[in-house]
C-alpha cells in the first residue's frame, strides 16, 4: 500500500459500493475528520467513506483489503490520543456516522440496541423517554458517539458507581478485518458458552474490528439525588471521605471528582463559569449521590459521612446544592476544567491511575518530579478520586515559550509515569494508547502482556489492515537503556 495516496482504483469501486454520499474526497470535506479533538494529530487520509449501515460497513472493509489500504475507523472523532486519526494518505477512514438507528429499546428487559453512530447524548434521552437510565456520561456526550466509546472502554463521571462503558455493554456487532460480520446482539446477561470474546473489542480502538452497534445495559432512573462540594486543607482526607460517603448512603456514590485549586481557577478563566463559592482551600471534592429510592435520606447520609472529618479537622467548609440548578453551577466548576486549562497556555496531559489509597501518596511524588525538570510549571490535578484515575496535566510556565515547553513533552512524560510505575499503575487510564501512548505502554506494560496482545492483533487482523501503527500491539519493546528498576511498592 502507498502512503501517499489510496491505492488506484480503490475511490471508484467503493463508489459503486456505497454510492457517491458514501464516498468523500474533497479536501474542505475532509478536513473535519482530520482534525482531532486536542490538535496534536493531524490525519493525512484523502478517502473518506461513510456507509449507511453494517454491510455497508463490512463491504467497504472487503474492498479495502482487496485493494491493500489499511482502514481507520471513526465515530465521534472526540479522541484524545490520535486513535481515530489516520497516520498517511493511504488509509481510508471508515466513518459510522451515518449508523444511527436505535434498533431495540425494551425497557422491561433493560436493553437498548443501538449502532455506533448514535450520540451518547441521544442515547440518553432515548432511555429517559422509555422511563429508564443510561448511566454512562462523558463530557463531550452531545458529540461523542456510542461505538468510540466502547472502542476506547470510556470511562467518565459516573464510573465509580457504574463503572467503565465495558460495564454497560451485553453484547456488540464487529466487522472483522476480513470483511465478516460477529453478531452478538442477544443481551443475556449470563453466557459461559465460550470465551468472552466481546471484551476483546471493547477498548481495543478499532484495532481488532470495527463495533457497528451494541447492547446496552438500562437501568432504573435515579429517584433522588445530591451534589456537594467539600473544601479541603489536604488531599489525605479526600479517599476516606468518599469512602465514608459510599459506607453511609448505601453505595450511592455516583461520583467522587478531586480538583486542586490550581485546576479550578483554570477553569474559572471561561466566561460561564461561576465562582468557587469555598475559595481558599488547596484541594477540593465534588460529590455527587444518586439512587433510584425516592426515600432514601441523602442528606443525612452525607451528614453522618462529613461530620468526624469536621470534627477532626480535616474538612474546611462543606456546599450542599439545594436545587437542580444549584447542582449544575457546582459541577460547573469540574466541567470547565479541561477547556480553562486551555485558555491558560499550552498543556501536557497525562491520563493515569492508581490504587485509590495510594494518590495522596503518589500526587506528592509526581508533582516533585515534574518541579525537578522546571519548579515553575503550572500543575493542573483533577479525576476520580474514588477508582484512583487522575488528569496530572501540566500547563506552560507562566510567560514561557509555549513550543519550548511541549518540546519537552518526553522529559516530563517520563518524570511523572516512572511515578506511576512505581505504584503500579496504568499510563493509559481511560482515554486510550492509540498513537500518543504506544510508546509510554511499550516501555512500562508488562513485556508477556504485550505479547499475548499482539498475538491476539496477528490473529484476529493478520495483515495488519485495522488502524495500524497504535495501541498496545504496535509498542516496541522495552528500551534497553532504561533503568526502570522492578520496585514496584509505595
Amino acid at each position: 500500500m502507498s502512503d501517499t495516496q489510496p491505492p488506484p482504483g480503490l475511490d471508484q469501486a467503493l463508489r459503486e459500493r456505497l454510492g457517491d454520499d458514501g464516498v468523500v474526497t474533497e479536501p474542505a470535506r475532509l478536513a473535519p475528520y482530520m482534525a482531532e479533538r486536542r490538535g496534536l494529530y493531524t490525519g493525512q487520509g484523502r478517502l473518506v467513506v461513510r456507509p449507511a449501515d453494517t454491510d455497508g460497513v463490512a463491504a467497504a472493509v472487503r474492498l479495502c483489503r482487496d485493494h491493500g489500504a489499511a482502514v481507520v475507523a471513526q465515530s465521534g472523532n472526540t479522541g484524545t490520543v490520535g486513535g481515530g486519526s489516520p497516520r498517511h494518505a493511504g488509509e481510508v477512514v471508515i466513518s459510522l456516522e451515518r449508523l444511527q438507528r436505535i434498533r431495540r429499546l425494551d425497557a422491561e428487559e433493560g436493553l437498548l440496541v443501538a449502532e455506533a453512530g448514535c450520540t451518547l447524548a441521544e442515547l440518553q434521552a432515548a432511555a429517559e423517554r422509555a422511563g429508564r437510565f443510561l448511566p454512562l456520561s462523558l463530557a463531550s456526550e452531545a458529540e461523542c458517539r456510542i461505538g468510540g466509546n466502547l472502542a476506547t472502554n470510556a470511562g467518565g463521571l459516573n464510573a465509580l458507581r457504574y463503572g467503565n462503558a465495558r460495564a454497560q455493554a451485553l453484547g456488540l456487532e464487529v466487522v472483522l478485518a476480513d470483511g465478516r460480520i460477529w453478531r452478538d446482539l442477544q443481551g443475556l446477561r449470563k453466557d459461559n458458552s465460550g470465551y468472552d470474546l466481546r471484551d476483546l473489542f471493547i477498548g481495543a480502538g478499532g484495532e481488532l474490528g470495527i463495533i457497528t452497534a451494541a447492547t446496552l445495559r438500562l437501568l432504573p432512573p435515579p429517584r433522588s439525588r445530591r451534589v456537594a462540594l467539600l473544601a479541603l486543607p489536604a488531599l489525605g482526607p479526600a479517599l476516606p471521605l468518599v469512602r465514608a460517603a459510599q459506607a453511609e448512603s448505601g453505595d450511592a456514590v455516583v461520583a467522587a471528582e478531586l480538583m486542586s485549586a490550581e485546576a479550578v481557577a483554570m477553569g474559572q478563566l471561561l466566561d460561564d463559569t461561576p465562582a468557587n463559592p469555598l475559595p481558599g482551600s488547596p484541594w477540593y471534592l465534588l460529590l455527587e449521590l444518586a439512587t433510584s429510592d425516592p426515600r432514601a435520606e441523602l442528606d443525612e447520609a452525607l451528614s453522618a459521612a462529613l461530620a468526624p472529618a469536621q470534627e477532626a479537622g480535616q474538612l474546611d467548609d462543606a456546599r450542599l446544592a439545594p436545587t437542580e440548578a444549584a447542582a449544575a453551577r457546582l459541577w460547573r466548576l469540574r466541567t470547565a476544567i479541561p477547556d480553562g486549562q486551555k485558555r491558560a497556555g499550552a498543556s501536557i496531559k497525562h491520563d493515569i491511575a492508581v490504587l485509590p489509597s495510594d494518590i495522596a501518596a503518589f500526587v506528592p511524588r509526581a508533582l516533585a518530579a515534574v518541579q525537578a525538570v522546571d519548579p515553575d510549571v503550572q500543575p493542573c490535578v483533577f479525576g476520580h478520586v474514588g477508582d484512583g484515575n487522575l488528569h496530572l496535566n501540566l500547563t506552560q510556565p507562566a510567560g514561557a515559550d509555549a513550543e519550548a515547553f511541549l518540546a519537552q513533552r518526553a522529559v516530563y512524560n517520563r518524570a511523572v509515569h516512572d511515578e506511576v510505575h512505581r505504584f503500579a499503575g496504568s499510563v493509559a487510564a481511560e482515554h486510550g494508547v492509540g498513537q500518543l501512548k504506544r510508546d509510554e505502554v511499550g516501555s512500562y506494560a508488562d513485556p508477556l502482556g504485550l505479547e499475548l496482545m499482539q498475538h491476539i492483533k496477528q490473529a484476529l487482523d493478520p495483515e495488519g489492515l485495522l488502524n495500524p501503527g497504535k495501541g498496545p500491539a504496535a509498542a516496541g519493546p522495552r528500551p534497553a537503556d532504561r533503568d526502570r528498576g522492578d520496585d514496584t511498592s509505595c
